[in-house]
C-alpha cells in the first residue's frame, strides 16, 4: 500500500493560491451586497463647540438631497438617477450604484437641532450642528413666607 506524505503548510498555501487566484477575478469595487442600490458612505466628526456630519455624494446637486432632523434623528435622503443611455449604447462595464437612499444618523441629545447648518460642497453634503450650551446654574432669592 503506497503511504502518501500530508503536509499541511503545503495545503494552506495552496488554498491561498486560490482564494487569491479567485478575489482577482473580481473588481476592487465588488460588494457581496447585491441590489441593495446607492448608500453614501457618511463620516460623523465632533469636537468642543459642533458635530460635523459629512456624506458622499458624488454626482448629486442639493436639489436632489434632503436633511432633516426628527427626534434626536438627522436624515439625509434622495436619490441617484442612472443615466439614460439610446438603444445603440451598449454598456461594457457599470460599478456605479444609482437608486433612492435615505440615512438616519442618531444625534446625541446634547444637540441644538435649531442650529444646523448644511452645504453642497465638491460633490460633499457637510452638515454642522452646534453642541447645546449648557446653562449655567443660576442663584435665586427665595422669599420666607
Amino acid at each position: 500500500m503506497p503511504h502518501f506524505r500530508f503536509d499541511p503548510m503545503k495545503e494552506l498555501d495552496y488554498l491561498s493560491q486560490r482564494m487569491r487566484k479567485i478575489a482577482d477575478e473580481f473588481p476592487e469595487t465588488f460588494s457581496i451586497e447585491f441590489g441593495k442600490g446607492f448608500e453614501p458612505k457618511v463620516d460623523v466628526y465632533r469636537d468642543d463647540t459642533s458635530i460635523i456630519i459629512i456624506a458622499e455624494l458624488a454626482g448629486l446637486v442639493k436639489s436632489d438631497v434632503s436633511v432633516s432632523i426628527a427626534k434626536g434623528v438627522l436624515t439625509i435622503q434622495g436619490a441617484k438617477k442612472a443615466p439614460e443611455h439610446d438603444d445603440k449604447t451598449s454598456i461594457l462595464r457599470c460599478e456605479r450604484s444609482f437608486g433612492e437612499f435615505s440615512r438616519k444618523i442618531e444625534l446625541p441629545g446634547e444637540v441644538d437641532a435649531a442650529s444646523v447648518h448644511a452645504k453642497m460642497e465638491n460633490g460633499l453634503l457637510i452638515v454642522t450642528l452646534k453642541n447645546k450650551v449648557q446653562e449655567q446654574e443660576k442663584e435665586i432669592s427665595i422669599d420666607i413666607g
